[in-house]
């Protein structure tokens, strides 16, 4: 198996006959990743072809069958085939979630965010200073000061008046009122207040906490599940959350078993059963036993989507499988996950 630094040697003119591939699978093909090559961005298959031309000053992954693409100074909306779904006039435009998507526009008196539907109809037709992506049913968004809820007509359904506001995740929107820091349900009433000013959104049953000596979790009833005294503490994945303690991370499980000890210099989330690991400055990969499967040697590493991985060395990314054979060459400037394109 050739490494990366071997196929760099050569890759002028494999990059050369790469550009000029178009993929062959077709509408068949559903999974495509964003690469960069020369400052332009287009999407490969997991072939490694192009399905997209690099043409792009931006890309985002495939969400809901669109990508956000920026062309000109402005955002997008493309389908798998490259075409313009909804046409690139927007300041910004954000992934679609739940059938929705929100964008930038410019106004007279000041930019505002409004959602669209995938046809490129705004959905309603109020503006909001700022708003976040639909998660089960509602979006934060605020006209003024507060944050509220509203659902998918627009409408506040929790009215505005939290000074922060955080999409829900399990049933429950992480919000600031005042001194007050928890979780409320889709009815808007509290289902968990806690002393801790810094919490995260619970995941897998769990959220991060900071307390006076560092983070751990706390469950769904507010109990400490790890105790807060570590470095760092990152959401749960696949069962398991990372921590850092003494600058050395590990994982723990949901019920705040250390599992895999304090010994990497950096680390991933768990996904499809692989977490990219940080050894000696050089990343690999274990599996959820701690096992290393793909010993370290790339410089930067990504996580696993759709059973290939992004990985950089040298400056340049390609992807592997996880066995760690190199499927398409380190040859991109940058690299993102592999997502569902389409039917």
């Amino acid at each position: 198996m050739k490494t990366c630094t071997e196929i760099l040697r050569k890759s002028g003119l494999f990059l050369a006959l790469v550009i000029t591939m178009i993929g062959t699978n077709g509408y068949g093909q559903t999974k495509l990743a964003a690469v960069e090559v020369n400052g332009k961005w287009g999407f490969i298959e997991s072939n490694g072809n192009w399905k997209i031309m690099p043409q792009f000053e931006g890309l985002d992954p495939f969400s809901e069958g669109l990508a956000c693409a920026k062309l000109g100074g402005n955002w997008g909306y493309l389908d798998q085939t490259g075409t313009w779904i909804i046409q690139n006039k927007y300041k910004r435009a954000e992934d679609f979630s739940e059938g929705l998507a929100r964008v930038i526009i410019k106004l007279p008196d000041n930019d505002k965010w409004i959602y669209l539907d995938k046809e490129g109809n705004q959905a309603f037709n109020n503006h909001f200073e700022n708003c976040q992506n639909f998660s089960e049913g509602l979006a934060a968004a605020r006209t003024g000061k507060y944050w509220g809820y509203i659902d998918k007509t627009g409408i506040f359904i929790i009215p505005e008046q939290f000074e922060h506001a955080e999409k829900f995740t399990e049933g429950r929107g992480r919000v600031k009122k005042g001194k007050t820091y928890g979780f409320i349900g889709p009815d808007g009433e509290w289902r968990l207040t806690t002393p801790f000013e810094n919490i995260r959104d619970m995941k897998e049953g769990v959220a991060q906490a900071k307390g006076a000596k560092g983070w751990g979790f706390i469950n769904e009833s507010g109990a400490i599940v790890v105790e807060l005294i570590n470095e760092h503490a990152e959401p749960f994945s696949e069962g398991t959350g990372r921590l850092s303690r003494n600058g050395r991370w590990g994982y723990c499980d949901t019920e705040g078993t250390l599992i895999i000890p304090f010994q990497f210099d950096n680390c991933k989330d768990f996904k499809e059963g692989l977490a990219a690991v940080k050894v000696n400055d050089k990343w690999g990969y274990i599996d959820s036993a701690g096992k290393m499967i793909i010993s370290p040697r790339f410089n930067s590493a990504r996580s696993f989507s759709y059973g290939l991985a992004a990985v950089e060395v040298n400056g340049k990314w390609g992807y592997v499988d996880s066995s760690g054979n190199e499927v398409i060459p380190c040859m991109f400037e940058s690299a993102l996950d592999f997502t569902i394109a389409g039917d």
